[in-house]
C-alpha cells in the first residue's frame, strides 16, 4: 500500500525543475511548447550565482560585466583575475574589498567610479551598480539594480532577485556605491529592466531605457556610446 501512495505521489508531482509542456487550446500535428521555468532559475535570472562563502564580489561583479555589458564573464573567470596579486589567505577569510573590484575592472579597460549617496537620492539612479550589505555582521556585495521611494531591488549572488522595502534595506546598507562604466554598456539591460509594483504610469516609465545624456553623471563618456 505504502508503494503504491508514493508511486501515486511520484506520478502527480510538479516538477521544480525546467520542463517543455504543451500548451492546450491548439490543434494540428505541432503543438507549441511553452516552457517551464523553475523557481530557482526565475531567482536568479540574470545573477550570478556566488559557488564559495568569500566570492560574492566576484559573482556581483560577473553579474555587472555579463548583463550590463553582455560579456563572457562567469564567476571563475572573475574569481581568478581578482585574486592575482591579492593575499589568498586574507580574500578566503575576509572576502574582496571593491578596491579589488576597481582594479579588475580597470585591468580589463573599464572606469569604476565610488559613490556616497544618501538614501533620498537612491531612486535617482539610472544604472545598476554593486553596494556593501551587512546584514547582522556578515557583509554582502550585491547589485543594486533599481530603487524606488519605498522599495530597492537587489541582484544578490546568494539568493538571487530580491525586492527589499526600503525600511528593510536602509538599516544592512553601507551608503558607498561601485559603477563599473565604459564602452559596451547596453542602455536596456536586463538589470535595470524591472516592474515594480507601482502605477500604471510608473511602470511604464520604469521600463523606459535610460537616455545616454542622464548617464553622463555616473561616469559615462558620449564615446562609451558612439
Amino acid at each position: 500500500m505504502k508503494a503504491f501512495l508514493f508511486s501515486l505521489l511520484l506520478a502527480n508531482a510538479v516538477p521544480l525543475c525546467a520542463a517543455e509542456m504543451p500548451v492546450p487550446g491548439f490543434t494540428g500535428a505541432t503543438r507549441p511548447q511553452l516552457k517551464a521555468v523553475s523557481l530557482r532559475e526565475a531567482r536568479f535570472r540574470n545573477v550570478v550565482e556566488q559557488k564559495t562563502d568569500f566570492s560574492c564580489g566576484a559573482a556581483a561583479l560577473a553579474t555587472m560585466l555579463s548583463y550590463a555589458y553582455g560579456l563572457d564573464a562567469p564567476e571563475e573567470v572573475v574569481l581568478q583575475g581578482m585574486m592575482q596579486g591579492a593575499d589568498s589567505q586574507a580574500v578566503q577569510r575576509l572576502g574582496f574589498s571593491m578596491l579589488d573590484m576597481k582594479r579588475y575592472v580597470e585591468a580589463l579597460g573599464f572606469r569604476s567610479k565610488g559613490y556616497q549617496m544618501s538614501a533620498a537620492a537612491l531612486p535617482n539612479l539610472k544604472v545598476p551598480v554593486i553596494t556593501l550589505l551587512d546584514t547582522n555582521g556578515y557583509k554582502h556585495f550585491v547589485v543594486l539594480r533599481k530603487a524606488t521611494a519605498d522599495r530597492v531591488f537587489v541582484a544578490d549572488p546568494s539568493v538571487g532577485n530580491r525586492e527589499m522595502r526600503m525600511d528593510e534595506f536602509l538599516p544592512q546598507w553601507s551608503g558607498v556605491l561601485l559603477a563599473v562604466v565604459g564602452q559596451g554598456y547596453r542602455v536596456d539591460n536586463p538589470l535595470v529592466r524591472i516592474t515594480p509594483r507601482l502605477s500604471a504610469r510608473s511602470a511604464v516609465d520604469a521600463a523606459q531605457p535610460v537616455p545616454v545624456a542622464e548617464l553622463i553623471e555616473f561616469g559615462f563618456r558620449h564615446s562609451d556610446f558612439f
